[in-house]
């Protein structure tokens, strides 16, 4: 049991959270035409309940991006530069409280008359992260965000995992185009046009792993889950979708900001593809976010 728990809250143990449920990491993205031609702003959101829930740096460690970028839609791309990843430590408020300062890499993308028409994604990646449970040599049982082949003082491992995340959402100048895979390991691809959706319409996506579509079978089933601020939030309640032959769409049943989120495993065991990983990990875990606006 003690190796299913460590699985399952992988992705909290070394991210400063409580709960079993994962940390997810998505980009928040607010388009804004009041002012022609009008602009872009887009954050990072990392934790549980959108739009922001914690920072990237805490005490137990920093989750680092990797790419922060913004991608036309002839694929050409620009970088949107790292946010800060230090660690601020609170300070005690006379209010009674504690304020802690951080950055979560708010932009603005301003556009220009000649701005190319089309889909536009604003992607996001973090650095792969080890994470080890294990047994040390004096039989104390211990974790470290460590592959295994970087302790010294290892006895057994319990378990072994590499975690990635990838974010992105969308917007479009002009006219909604098909976005193309940005090349990531794990990507949520819209199939709708995201930049008119309303309450009640359905949305449809197709998730890739490797750009090969993501499929349910008798060995592994996999979800498209949905959650909103405005439907369940902290609560835990979301949308679930199976991904069939790399599709899987939902009913979207409020106005609001929504994040879809899927997680993907592999066993390093027996699997050609992962023979470099033998020595550091036995899973590997790779999370995907798409982030949308939805109107009344």
């Amino acid at each position: 049991m003690r190796k299913v728990t460590f699985i399952f809250a992988v992705t909290t143990m070394a991210l400063w959270a409580g709960a079993a449920s994962a940390h997810m990491l998505w980009i928040n993205l607010t388009d804004s035409r009041a002012h022609p031609p009008g602009h872009i702003m887009t954050s990072l959101g990392f934790g549980h309940t959108l739009p922001f829930d914690d920072f990237l740096a805490g005490p137990q460690g920093t989750i680092q991006i990797g790419k922060y970028q913004i991608v036309a839609p002839d694929m050409r791309t620009d970088d949107l530069g790292l946010p800060d990843a230090t660690y601020h430590a609170p300070r005690e408020s006379p209010i009674k409280c504690n304020v802690t300062k951080g950055d979560l890499g708010l932009r603005k993308v301003t556009l220009a008359e000649g701005t190319k028409k089309g889909t536009y994604q604003v992607l996001a990646e973090t650095v792969p992260m080890f994470f080890t449970q294990y047994i040390d040599t004096k039989g104390k049982e211990r974790m470290a965000a460590k592959p295994i082949d970087a302790i010294k003082d290892l006895s057994s491992v319990l378990a072994a995992v590499k975690h990635q995340s990838i974010a992105k959402a969308f917007f479009a100048i002009g006219e909604w185009t098909e976005p193309k895979p940005a090349g990531c390991d794990l990507e949520i691809i819209p199939l709708t046009d995201m930049s008119d959706i309303h309450a009640g319409d359905m949305v449809e996506f197709m998730v890739t792993f490797r750009g090969k579509p993501v499929n349910t079978d008798s060995k592994n089933i996999r979800y498209l889950t949905c959650a909103s601020n405005t439907f369940g939030g902290p609560d835990g309640f979301h949308l679930g979708a199976m991904v069939m032959n790399g599709k899987a769409g939902f009913r979207i049943p409020t106005s609001g900001q929504w994040v879809a989120n899927i997680f993907y495993s592999e066993t390093v065991a027996d699997n050609p593809e992962l023979a470099n990983l033998k020595d550091k990990c036995s899973m590997v875990y790779t999370a995907a976010t798409a982030f949308f606006n939805v109107r009344p």
